[in-house]
């Protein structure tokens, strides 16, 4: 990125470690090697995983519509230990409230240092830990329409199950995202600059990645 807000990373089997697991990691390692304390910010587009490691480790959680000035916001009124996003921005407690890849990937080694193993044993280990997650995104070009009015009927008309699992939340913060009862979610957000329309999911297994991304778009009644 050219102005080194964001990272991402590449393990040593050659599997890109999206910004999803390397919060993770780090706010991990924020907690247990530095002993940091403090609330977690998220964007609405970041994985569940954030949410099971601040329950387990009893720290106030925030989620937040997608931009880091939301982040950025709370970080200002509240103690927060990280905050960070879907596409790579993260930043911590005593830092600038800005996204700091650097800063991120110094983290990332030194967490790396400490396990004395290499970077995918580590996630591998997480996700031994915490439960598997897959996501993935569709950008879908689409005519001009009203994002209120999508809203409203994607919040009316939520399904109440999806692939197998009940919807237990809608969160119409930022686009619509359903939460299912495993952990799994479906985000339709317009974007907020282009003729486009955003499709995240995050599901137990990646064979449901496809599926669930593809039902958002029918769910949004494009194509």
């Amino acid at each position: 990125d050219g102005d080194a807000d964001r990272i991402g990373a590449v393990d040593a089997q050659g599997r890109f470690v999206d910004p999803h697991r390397i919060f993770s990691l780090i706010l991990r390692h924020l907690v247990e090697q530095r002993h940091g304390r403090g609330a977690v910010v998220k964007t609405v587009s970041t994985t569940q995983l954030v949410n099971r490691l601040s329950q387990h480790y009893n720290l106030p959680l925030h989620e937040t519509p997608v931009g880091f000035n939301h982040i950025c916001a709370l970080m200002l009124e509240e103690d927060v230990l990280m905050g960070g996003e879907e596409s790579g921005g993260m930043t911590i407690k005593g830092h600038v409230p800005d996204g700091d890849g650097i800063l991120m990937g110094l983290l990332l080694c030194e967490l790396v240092a400490h396990h004395g193993a290499p970077l995918h044993s580590i996630v591998d280990g997480l996700m031994q830990e915490y439960g598997a997650f897959y996501y993935g995104r569709r950008d879908v070009e689409t005519r001009a329409f009203d994002k209120s009015e999508l809203t409203h009927t994607l919040t009316a008309e939520a399904p109440p199950r999806i692939l197998r699992h009940k919807v237990v939340q809608v969160n119409n913060s930022d686009g619509v995202k359903y939460l299912l009862d495993d952990d799994s979610w479906l985000l339709i957000r317009p974007s907020g600059t282009e003729p486009l329309l955003r499709i995240y999911a995050e599901t137990r297994t990646q064979a449901d990645v496809e599926s669930l991304l593809a039902l958002g778009t029918q769910l949004a009644h494009v194509s």
